[in-house]
């Protein structure tokens, strides 16, 4: 946990991530089901944006919540569409799920366009009185090529949980290794991790396969 929190720092030029918001994981697919654990209930719904990995909606109505689809908008690039995304939040929105680079598209978001989804965000939390949580799917981040940067997403937002996986990045699918963050700066941060953590021995994780960490 304290090479990865070393390692993101040093890219991150910052030190914005500690030992103490990071979990090991079986897993990005596993991430996410703990998440949505912990921030879900029946009813509630996520965002994700098109096009986008088929199990986010599936994983979501695992825990009662449906998800609303914010069109592809190929004038934009494939970026997220924020105007789109202002029209779609309704107060039932506790998550919305970010997948950068995309798959399917191999899209990485540009900064300006993810600082108009977390002001739009701000907005919606501020209009409905909760919180609403960034959820990050960054299992590509490292497959970029020449100058391409990937914005690290929790300095653009501060309710912001990372999930990864090396299954891309060191081709070890099926290995069931990656790790979950959560940014200290989230509401209620602590209690977020905790709860994270508690939600991966409640589903029967437990912890992420010591060999593989």
């Amino acid at each position: 946990r304290k090479a990865i929190a070393d390692d993101l720092n040093e890219r991150a030029k910052g030190d914005f991530f500690d030992v103490d918001h990071i979990i090991m994981t079986c897993g990005a697919a596993y991430s996410i089901n703990m998440i949505n654990k912990c921030i879900f209930d029946p009813g509630d719904k996520l965002v994700v944006f098109a096009p986008y990995f088929v199990e986010y909606g599936n994983w979501a109505r695992n825990w009662g919540a449906d998800t609303i689809v914010v069109p592809a908008n190929e004038e934009l690039g494939f970026d997220p569409d924020a105007d789109a995304l202002r029209e779609l939040l309704v107060p039932e929105v506790k998550g919305v799920m970010l997948n950068n680079p995309n798959n399917p598209t191999g899209k990485i978001y540009s900064r300006e366009a993810l600082d108009k989804v977390a002001d739009v965000l701000r907005e919606a939390e501020e209009k409905f009185g909760h919180t609403i949580y960034l959820i990050c799917d960054e299992p590509y981040r490292e497959l970029v090529y020449g100058d391409a940067v990937v914005t690290f997403i929790p300095e653009v937002y501060d309710n912001t949980i990372v999930c990864y996986s090396w299954s891309k990045s060191l081709s070890l699918p099926g290995e069931r290794i990656g790790y979950i963050f959560v940014s200290p700066r989230a509401k209620d941060s602590a209690d977020l991790f905790a709860a994270v953590c508690g939600a991966g021995r409640a589903l029967g994780f437990v912890c992420a396969p010591s060999m593989m960490q």
